[in-house]
């Protein structure tokens, strides 16, 4: 009987540090899969631009082989104001591509100074953001 009860108290007290310890790691680890998330290259070209015509920010992204993104959140960092829009709609699957546009007005903003893309994902079925997996770019060029 009193092996049954130690080996009860054991497993008891093991089940508890082990609970304990699973919730630190996930605290701790913002992202623990590498996205891989990147701008598209055509011809040598990163395809992100700003048209100014017609007020809209164009992108594409490409998704790594690691993990499906399940969407996108834009930041947008202009001289007089910041933008920030979640785009659900931007599922990619592994190695997946997305072409974003996104309305941007410069004369309320003022000229972008950063955009800042940051993939979504679902771990373990928890919404996650990724903000150390960013893409970030700082030198927006004309369409």
């Amino acid at each position: 009987m009193a092996t049954f009860l130690l080996v009860s108290f054991a497993v008891a007290v093991g089940v508890v540090v082990m609970n304990f310890g699973r919730a630190q790691v996930e605290e701790a680890a913002e992202c623990s899969l590498n996205t891989d998330l990147k701008l598209a290259q055509i011809g040598g070209t990163e395809q992100l631009c700003y048209d100014a015509t017609a007020q809209k920010l164009l992108f594409t992204v490409e998704n790594g082989v690691n993990i499906k993104v399940e969407g996108l959140v834009v930041n947008i960092i202009g001289t007089n104001k910041a933008e920030t829009m979640e785009l659900n709609d931007a599922v990619m699957v592994l190695a997946g591509t997305y072409v974003g546009t996104i309305n941007y007005d410069s004369s309320v903003n003022g000229a972008i100074r950063q955009v800042k893309i940051t993939p979504k994902v679902t771990l373990y079925e928890q919404e996650l953001f990724c903000p150390e997996q960013s893409v970030v770019v700082e030198k927006v060029k004309e369409c």
